[in-house]
């Protein structure tokens, strides 16, 4: 467990995972409106409106479909006739863009984890306050979601999606603590990997055995991949697998 929270993302296993995990049913975040299968649809005609796209092999080993198709709604579209068809790409933003996707695994990753070792149980690490700053924002997002999709297949509306899920996913690690609780899990594999024989303290893996979970943490986590799963629907399969 540790060893997927403090590594990268490899995406050459996210992809065949996700492929195993086909069958994952991630429930719409809105069930009365139906709205997260909305935004699929809706995403799906825009991506279809743009022009036919090919996502290269070597391009894909690189990022991961996720990160390519993030891509395309955050900056300009390449189309399969651009020449060169490379140079059509921005690096910058397609580093930016799995930088993101990384921070996101982490996040909940690392906040599952946490969550079962019960830390989370503990008013000073997890306040009322921190969690209804949390319920705001998801709302506040949704608010924006719906308003920049019904604006309709503009590329300020595409850029805004993705930069409200970015700020949403900053108000998460911050909230929950995620800089605080990778530095543990980092310490953690430094003492695993050099044990010092006179402390005597329960290890975190050997807390993880003992589920202890803060329902409301495990809910606040599937929320955000709710409302991601539409625009980076393999990696969310995987995390979502997490809470199942």
């Amino acid at each position: 467990m540790f060893d997927d929270i403090l590594t990268p993302m490899n995406h050459r296993e996210i992809e065949y995972t996700a492929k195993r995990l086909s069958g994952c049913d991630i429930p719409d975040s809105f069930q009365e409106e139906q709205q997260l299968l909305y935004n699929k649809n809706i995403l799906l005609k825009w991506l279809d409106e743009t022009g036919k796209r090919v996502f290269d092999d070597d391009l894909v080993m690189d990022y991961g479909t996720d990160c390519l198709r993030l891509y395309l709604l955050f900056e300009q579209t390449p189309k399969e006739n651009d020449a060169p068809y490379y140079d059509s790409w921005q690096e910058g933003a397609l580093e930016g863009i799995y930088k993101f996707l990384g921070r996101y695994r982490r996040m909940i990753l690392a906040a599952d984890a946490w969550n079962r070792c019960g830390h989370y149980n503990n008013e000073e690490t997890l306040s009322d306050d921190n969690v209804q700053r949390i319920r705001t924002a998801l709302e506040t997002t949704d608010v924006k979601l719906r308003t920049y999709i019904n604006r309709g297949n503009t590329m300020p509306n595409r850029h805004n999606i993705v930069a409200v899920l970015m700020e949403l996913l900053n108000t998460f690690q911050r909230e929950l603590k995620i800089g605080q609780v990778l530095t543990s899990f980092h310490a953690h594999a430094v003492e695993s990997a050099v044990p010092h024989c006179d402390i005597e303290e329960k290890s975190l893996a050997a807390q993880m055995q003992c589920d202890r979970r803060n329902a409301c943490v495990t809910g606040l986590c599937r929320e955000y991949i709710k409302r991601i799963a539409p625009y980076a629907p393999d990696l969310s399969k995987i995390l979502w697998k997490a809470f199942l």
